[in-house]
């Protein structure tokens, strides 16, 4: 699983682009989409700062869809 760091959020450039307004995300992503960019940003953060590693997320989503396929 790749993360990336949080640099200057409102400034970083991706591929020589500013990144797009929080805002402007919001209103363009559809509703799934922002929920796929929600728990990207969460588990990113939550890696970042040690919280887990990305070892132990992949354990635990193994373990919930062993569990949700029965």
């Amino acid at each position: 699983m790749a993360t990336t760091p949080a640099q200057q959020s409102e400034h970083v450039v991706s591929q020589g682009k500013e990144l797009i307004s929080f805002e402007e995300a919001m209103e363009k992503l559809s509703r799934e989409e922002r929920f796929r960019a929600t728990v990207y940003s969460m588990n990113t953060l939550l890696v970042q700062k040690g919280i887990y590693s990305p070892e132990e997320f992949e354990f635990q989503f193994r373990q919930f869809a062993q569990k949700n396929l029965r």
